[in-house]
């Protein structure tokens, strides 16, 4: 059991009563001597400056102490500490104004001549129920802490009596609240104009009306910003509502053209179901009706005749089922004469040949087809290959050629 080599009372300590800032490489501790004395440590390798007042970890060790609502006192060794943030400032005054009971004391001890000022602006802010001293060491922080608890300190501060003293406490209490707490509307009591802390007084007093202004202009500044973006976002939000609109009418309009569209499919599977059966049903009659024509008993040369050009229907039936195109007798043809002298071309190839010696263009064959412009020509060039073309030979001049080869054929 730890004790306390000055008072005698019980240290005592808990893990968990720690705070460790690893960005600015320092950690707070505290420990409990005996019932309501909270001993404040900062750990470091060298002195730092104070970002974030511990709240969190100072209200954990009052509810684990059972200190949460009653009066106590804390003990603060500043060895390792040169500065404190405004951060630190603000969130050490909440604390002191806001904690309920009051904090009873503080004493500071370590203190370094850098930082006294600022502790001295600490005690110039305390709220009149409360006690700050400053001590060189432990023992002495210790002694101090028990002389207020037993009430032998004085509980008015004995240099308030001093001029000069109290108007330092004054010029600190005004600068504190002005910096720290932003309370820029305190009034500054002025000391006579023939005093020798008159200008000090009166620059911070102009200070504070400058500080004040550019709040007010800031504020002013925000309040603009704030109308701005908010015109913004309510234009952004019309412009989203008419995009929304837009989306919603471009939708029904393509839910309806689908609905179109599928209904034309359908009607064309159902003509297309039709024509097949017909062009069925009319190829099993030129069919018959061949074997009909060999069968009669009429010249040679007639029936050679009425033969050849019962062949050259079934052809030509064959070819329109072949590549889903209505074909003239010449187109049909051109097609058996295509599929002879260059049986690598596919059935798309083929047609895409009755198509160009059409005079369709790339641009009608690849709508069509579905493909782009660049695709319908990588198609061409593989055509002109499988042909045999030289590249300064035309595709469709060589098709013209054969349309007048079918030509004299038919």
């Amino acid at each position: 059991m730890e004790r306390c080599k000055v008072s005698g009372e019980e240290i005592i300590s808990n893990p968990y009563w720690a705070y460790n800032n690893h960005a600015a490489h320092y950690s707070t501790r505290i420990k409990r001597i005996g019932r309501n004395v909270l001993y404040i440590r900062v750990d470091a390798e060298e002195p730092v400056r104070l970002e974030e007042f511990e709240l969190n970890l100072v209200m954990k060790v009052l509810e684990d102490s059972g200190l949460k609502g009653k009066p106590f006192h804390v003990i603060w060794n500043l060895e390792k500490v040169k500065q404190i943030a405004y951060s630190y400032k603000h969130g050490i005054v909440n604390f002191l104004y806001n904690i309920q009971p009051p904090l009873s004391s503080v004493v500071f001890f370590n203190v370094a001549p850098e930082f006294v000022t600022t502790v001295e602006s600490i005690r110039s802010i305390f709220p009149s129920t409360m006690h700050l001293y400053l001590a060189e060491s432990y023992a002495a922080a210790v002694k101090e802490t028990l002389n207020h608890i037993s009430g032998k300190n004085p509980q008015t501060d004995h240099t308030e009596n001093n001029e000069f003293e109290h108007l330092k406490n004054q010029f600190l209490r005004a600068s504190a609240m002005i910096g720290w707490l932003k309370m820029l509307g305190q009034k500054i009591h002025l000391p006579p104009a023939n005093h020798e802390l008159y200008p000090f007084f009166s620059a911070l007093s102009f200070l504070q009306e400058d500080i004040a202004a550019q709040e007010n202009n800031h504020e002013k500044k925000k309040r603009e910003l704030v109308l701005f973006y908010e015109e913004k976002a309510r234009a952004m939000d019309a412009e989203i509502s008419a995009f929304e609109n837009n989306q919603r009418q471009l939708h029904l309009e393509f839910e309806k053209e689908k609905s179109g569209l599928t209904n034309t499919l359908a009607l064309r599977k159902n003509e297309s179901i039709y024509i097949s059966a017909s062009l069925q049903n009319r190829n099993l009659a030129l069919q018959s009706l061949s074997l009909e024509m060999s069968r009669l008993s009429v010249p040679p040369e007639q029936k050679r005749q009425l033969l050849t050009l019962s062949e050259t229907l079934l052809e030509t039936h064959r070819n329109e089922r072949q590549i889903d195109l209505p074909l003239t007798e010449t187109d049909s043809i051109l097609l058996s004469l295509l599929k002879r002298k260059y049986p690598h071309l596919n059935n798309r190839e083929l047609k895409i040949c009755l198509l160009i010696k059409q005079n369709y263009d790339n641009n009608d064959i690849a709508d069509q087809y579905g493909i782009s412009k660049r695709g319908m020509e990588s198609l061409r060039y593989r055509m002109h290959k499988k042909i045999g073309l030289n590249k300064n030979q035309s595709l469709k001049n060589h098709l013209a050629a054969l349309a007048v080869e079918a030509q004299a054929l038919a």
